[in-house]
């Protein structure tokens, strides 16, 4: 419950609903315990009113006798139905205002969520998978909906329908009503030991969920792979292990629930019987009437639902509880946060990193280790090496996707915690190596990086980035499907170029964004953009050498560490492993020149 009552807040921030709501509750719960009110007085009065039919038999008072039998029992029926239909409009009303409220706090809870998600870092995502987060967004929230909704108008009408009958009940005969609650105690501990259960099987429920959604959400998401490694039987075996073992959860439930019902009926029903046969000897004996008897039934009755839905109620409350504390599980998961007020203004592009060491976790290798170097403002910086050698993770560290290990970052002078982000985020534009592009069209894609960016803009960014839309079936209004997927990969990689163009930035990061296209298509595009930037920071990392001989600077990296730095020319006249680098790859830059690295446009 703990979970539970951090939902207070929005209980008191729609408190004109949840008070409306419950005034309402009480109003439909007193006009249904007056209801059977009327239904006693109308049996007690039958047997006095064919008491008159009888004595007033074949004389003149028949006719008047006979019609005030019928204007009673019209009159009643009446009343019983007017007293039903209003407290069946107040209840309409209740759901009117409890239910909407819920839907309310539902919306709320997502944007909450969402926003929350989103100022994240990395090393979160690292730890969450997409199925899992996309279930606690989704099922875990329409459960906790449940709670603050149905759950508090059934839980409010129950109590106030069972707390009026009951008084009823005792007003009729106190001792009927001690006999007939005499199953109480006994169902209090089924629900009791249900509620217990029902929590501890929600809980591994909803976890195995999210781990079948995982695997259903990578399977579809790497279907082509699956489909190119010939591994379908292999991915639908492994989705029917993790569907077979949120069955059997499934059922455990499902059991708990099914044993749990039977039983209340069952005491339920002793309950009635109780009534029938203590109350018929009291009707015998003249101490109740028989209108009495059929009132005492009808509370019974209206009694059941209060006292069956216990058992439907604690199960969504522990639902919720089990879907709450999975939401505040990433909710307590603080985002990076600045350590001083954030200084707005425009950056100038002049990195300095002093010893910068860098890994992933406490007790993870070193990626990075003491890396010295400084980036002025208006260069063009180039960063080669071999695979694992830590350049993206570098280039993570300049876009301050990461924090340091060790040692520190300075933008023009100050240190990156005591700049804005989003003045960061503004103006200096990632494309790391892997594209990902949105369900949408070529040019949405490219003015993601700008919203507000016209036409003219757009297709100026795509010119610079080499991306001939005209080979599209509808140009640049081509949809490219899910991830890109009707796109070849230097494609793909041309419109994230776009996209960080469109945003005009002051420091332009390449991530190995230019793998897929061939060594004309990446001449071109390195020229476009070095001849847009005037005094804009270029920092490309490339695994071509053939890329980044233009650079002001060139560092080469290896093993986490700098090894070498220096213009093309005085590298290569040093002998060292950048000029190994390039002589090994003058021979590969020939044959893929040849063979070409961009297959084009394949379709849907």
């Amino acid at each position: 419950m703990n979970a539970l009552a951090t939902l207070n807040y929005y209980f008191l921030r729609y408190r004109r609903y949840f008070g409306t709501g419950l005034l309402c509750v009480i109003i439909s719960s007193l006009f249904g315990v007056f209801a059977p009110v009327l239904v006693r007085q109308i049996i007690d009065i039958l047997p006095v009113l064919e008491a008159l039919n009888r004595l007033g038999a074949w004389s003149a008072f028949e006719p008047a006798l006979v019609g005030l039998r019928y204007v009673v029992l019209t009159g009643y029926s009446l009343m019983i139905v007017g007293v039903s239909l209003l407290s069946g409009l107040f209840l309409f009303l209740t759901r009117q205002t409890i239910i909407v409220a819920s839907r309310h706090i539902e919306y709320d809870l997502r944007n909450r969520l969402f926003a929350h998600l989103e100022r994240l870092g990395p090393e979160f995502y690292q730890r969450y998978a997409t199925g899992d987060l996309m279930t606690r967004a989704t099922s875990d929230i329409e459960r906790v909906r449940l709670y603050v909704g149905p759950a508090i108008m059934y839980t409010a009408r129950s109590a106030t329908l069972a707390l009026l009958a009951l008084s009823m009940m005792l007003l009729i005969s106190p001792t009927l009503t001690l006999y007939t609650l005499l199953p109480l105690p006994v169902l209090s501990g089924v629900i009791f030991l249900a509620a217990r259960l029902v929590h501890e099987r929600s809980e591994k429920v909803q976890a195995q969920y999210s781990r079948l959604s995982v695997r259903a959400q990578e399977a579809l998401s790497g279907v082509r792979v699956l489909k190119a490694f010939a591994q379908e039987t292999f991915e639908q075996e492994a989705f029917e292990r993790e569907a077979d073992a949120y069955r059997r959860r499934a059922l455990e439930l499902a059991r708990i629930e099914a044993i749990f019902s039977p039983a209340m009926v069952f005491l339920i029903g002793l309950s009635s019987l109780i009534v029938l046969w203590v109350g018929g000897r009291y009707a015998i004996a003249g101490r109740l009437t028989i209108g009495n008897i059929a009132e005492f039934f009808i509370y019974l009755t209206l009694l059941t639902w209060p006292v069956a839905s216990v058992g439907w109620i604690l199960n969504m409350i522990q639902r919720a509880a089990a879907s709450q504390e999975r939401l505040l599980e990433l909710l307590r998961y603080e985002p990076r946060k600045d350590t001083r007020s954030p200084e707005k203004g425009n950056i100038q592009g002049h990195f300095v990193l002093e010893n910068v060491s860098f890994r992933y976790g406490p007790d993870r290798p070193w990626v990075l280790e003491g890396v010295n170097l400084e980036i002025r403002p208006g260069q063009y910086i180039a960063f080669v090496g071999p695979s694992g050698s830590g350049k993206s993770t570098l280039m993570r560290l300049l876009v301050r996707m990461y924090c340091p290990s060790a040692g520190r970052i300075l933008l023009d002078g100050k240190p990156f915690e005591e700049l804005d982000e989003e003045v960061l985020r503004a103006q200096i534009a990632f494309v790391p190596q892997e594209p990902f592009l949105f369900s949408e069209t070529i040019a949405y894609n490219i003015a993601f990086g700008r919203p507000e960016a016209t036409r003219a803009e757009i297709e100026q960014a795509a010119r610079l980035a080499a991306l001939d839309w005209e080979v599209f079936p509808q140009g640049l209004d081509t949809r490219v499907g899910e991830r890109g997927i009707t796109l070849s990969g230097g494609q793909r990689q041309r419109v994230m170029i776009a996209r960080a163009l469109i945003m005009q930035p002051r420091v332009l990061v390449l991530d190995d964004a230019l793998s897929s296209v061939d060594l004309a298509t990446e001449a071109r595009i390195i020229g476009a953009i070095r001849a847009w930037r005037a005094d804009r920071t270029l920092i490309l990392v490339s695994h071509r050498i053939a890329a980044v001989q233009e650079a002001d600077c060139i560092y080469y990296l290896e093993g986490g560490r700098i090894r070498e730095m220096g213009r093309h020319e005085e590298l290569l006249a040093r002998g060292g492993a950048y000029s190994r680098m390039f002589r090994r790859q003058l021979l590969e830059a020939e044959l893929e020149s040849i063979n070409g690295g961009d297959q084009g446009y394949r379709g849907p």
